[in-house]
């Protein structure tokens, strides 16, 4: 069974149009990493010489070392 041609430009248009919409929305995620990633070196070199990883570990060892009192 040969498909009608109208059928063949309808499915042209509408393989435009999604290539279309994927390639705005790669542009958009890309600016999105670009703006993250510079937020994130902007924050790297303004931030002290401990991490914050390390400040969570030893806030959750902190946390790990208090007892509750049972009578």
């Amino acid at each position: 069974m040969t498909r009608l041609p109208q059928d063949k430009e309808r499915i042209e248009r509408a393989t435009r149009e999604a290539q279309s919409i994927i390639a705005i929305e790669r542009q958009a995620r890309e600016a999105k990493t670009a703006r993250l990633r510079e937020l994130r070196l902007s924050a790297k070199a303004s931030a002290p010489t401990e991490t914050t990883a390390s400040k969570r570990k030893s806030l959750a060892r902190k946390a790990s070392q208090k007892t509750i009192g049972v009578n």
